[in-house]
């Protein structure tokens, strides 16, 4: 088993509010750990998500997109298995 770990900074300065943004694990194990860091390139903000590579066996890439409410982003992930948040 290994742990695969990916990074994503939220950036409004350079993306569109409508963007998604893209995990990709290419040649995930199914027992691999997937971590995926994500925070804000100017707001104090940092989430945590885990998942298995079986999330990546079907496809290599899962997507998520930014909701900003009361000033706080909010993760939204695309399709119906999504990470687990851990923090």
């Amino acid at each position: 088993m290994s742990v695969i770990i990916r990074n994503r900074t939220i950036r409004p300065s350079t993306r569109d509010v409508k963007s998604k943004y893209r995990i990709q694990v290419t040649n995930a194990m199914p027992e691999d750990e997937i971590v995926v860091f994500i925070d804000h390139e100017s707001a104090d903000f940092r989430a945590i998500y885990k998942c298995t590579g079986a999330f990546f066996q079907e496809k290599d890439s899962i997507y998520f997109k930014v909701e900003d409410v009361n000033n706080k982003p909010i993760i939204i992930w695309s399709g119906d298995n999504v990470p687990e948040l851990v923090r």
